[in-house]
């Protein structure tokens, strides 16, 4: 197995699944030179937990917060610098038990030489049975990218553990081939966070770059709260939505959102105005071009 790859955490006010999650790589046979934590700007005393309880692994201090994209450029410029092949994006809410995990990963990715982008399958963890994703693709209509088999139980289904290609690649665990980051670029830092990977997969896709999906090389995500609204989450879907169609989809996904965003401007202006608010300013702030962190006032 080619072992030259760094896995990319990033934290964030958020040690305590960092060191858990380190641990359950190092119990998978990942050696400290293979990690690299994106310390991005926390208010708490993550670095220092961090440094204590990792001593060998490289952690990098950033002096703002970068948001999921920047951070993780970051990583993958100093994997491109230090010389590795490949770079994985590790949400660090992530548990990894099996040591076949990466080897397997870079094996697929070894073999499939034209693969820019791959993944594995990912199970919610604790509820190891239920499946988080399993694969994906854009929907084109909407601007969007989907899980399949999210939510499901994996003994309910027949899973299908065959190496394919796909057109999405969740940002949750994602292997990049650096000898193609010349045409794929990095990660789009007008995104901060949220659809992040949508982007990318849809730039890999116009590109006519190759992501596949490797079943097995799978990992267990905690996915606390995700799914769950919450001012942040409306502000950036909203205005990243927009950013995502037109950059990468066409006229049907603009009047598809456009119709969705006057329906919720309605719903929420009778029903949650703080909601519409929300909305109204995501935005006013895509059409003058802001794309940094949400403001001070949504919380």
């Amino acid at each position: 197995m080619n072992k030259n790859y760094l896995i990319i955490l990033l934290n964030y006010n958020n040690s305590d699944d960092t060191i858990e999650c380190i641990n359950s790589l190092k119990t998978s046979n990942v050696e400290d030179k293979n990690i690299l934590v994106i310390e991005n700007f926390s208010a708490d005393d993550s670095y220092e937990k961090l440094s204590a309880e990792f001593p060998y692994i490289k952690i990098l201090k950033m002096d703002r917060n970068l948001g999921f994209t920047g951070g993780n450029n970051v990583g993958i410029r100093y994997a491109l610098d230090n010389s590795y092949d490949y770079a994985i994006l590790l949400n660090n809410d992530t548990i990894v038990e099996s040591k076949d995990t990466f080897p397997m990963l870079i094996n697929e990715m070894d073999k499939n030489v034209k693969a820019t982008l791959g993944t594995g399958r990912i199970y919610h963890f604790p509820q190891k049975d239920l499946i988080w994703y399993d694969g994906g693709r854009l929907v084109r209509y909407r601007g969007t990218g989907v899980h399949f088999n999210s939510g499901l139980d994996k003994n309910s289904i027949n899973l299908n553990n065959k190496v394919r290609e796909i057109d999405f690649v969740s940002g949750c665990y994602m292997c990049i081939r650096l000898g193609d980051l010349g045409k794929l670029g990095y990660l789009d830092e007008k995104i901060f966070i949220y659809m992040d990977d949508t982007e990318y997969s849809a730039r890999a896709v116009k590109k006519n770059l190759k992501l596949i999906y490797i079943p097995e090389a799978d990992i267990y995500h905690k996915a606390r709260g995700e799914g769950q609204r919450n001012p942040r989450m409306i502000y950036y879907s909203i205005k990243n939505r927009k950013f995502l169609i037109d950059k990468h989809f066409g006229a049907t996904a603009k009047i598809y959102f456009g119709i969705v965003l006057i329906l919720k401007r309605v719903i929420w202006f009778l029903y949650n105005k703080k909601y519409y608010i929300i909305l109204k300013n995501a935005v006013k702030d895509y059409k003058r071009n802001y794309f940094g962190q949400a403001p001070d006032y949504i919380k």
